[in-house]
């Protein structure tokens, strides 16, 4: 009877700690996907794929344009000047692509 318990016990304490570890990951990813700060740099448009926007009345602390370049993904003010136009040259080519489809 001693052996159901320990193994019981044994149970209960590893489903304890996958439990721990999995809210701990879950935290850090959603952490990741907000930007916490700007690059420096400008970003080549020609080097950019796709962008999303970042608002901080949603869950982020900042506002932000999410650039998701060749090999990286870039956090840009959106306030700056460089980001306002590539968004609109993004936004262009969209626009253009979904004409070619239909």
């Amino acid at each position: 009877m001693i052996l159901a318990g320990n193994k019981t016990l044994l149970w209960a304490s590893l489903m304890a700690v996958l439990l721990s570890y999995l809210c701990d990951v879950s935290q850090a990813a959603s952490s990741f996907d907000c930007c916490l700060g700007y690059t420096e740099r400008q970003v080549p448009v020609k080097w950019i794929r796709d962008y999303t926007e970042q608002w901080s009345y949603e869950a982020c602390d900042i506002d932000a344009i999410i650039f998701y370049a060749r090999k990286h993904i870039v956090c840009a003010d959106p306030s700056e000047l460089w980001v306002k136009n590539a968004i609109k040259i993004l936004r262009r080519r969209k626009m253009s692509k979904l004409l070619k489809w239909n």
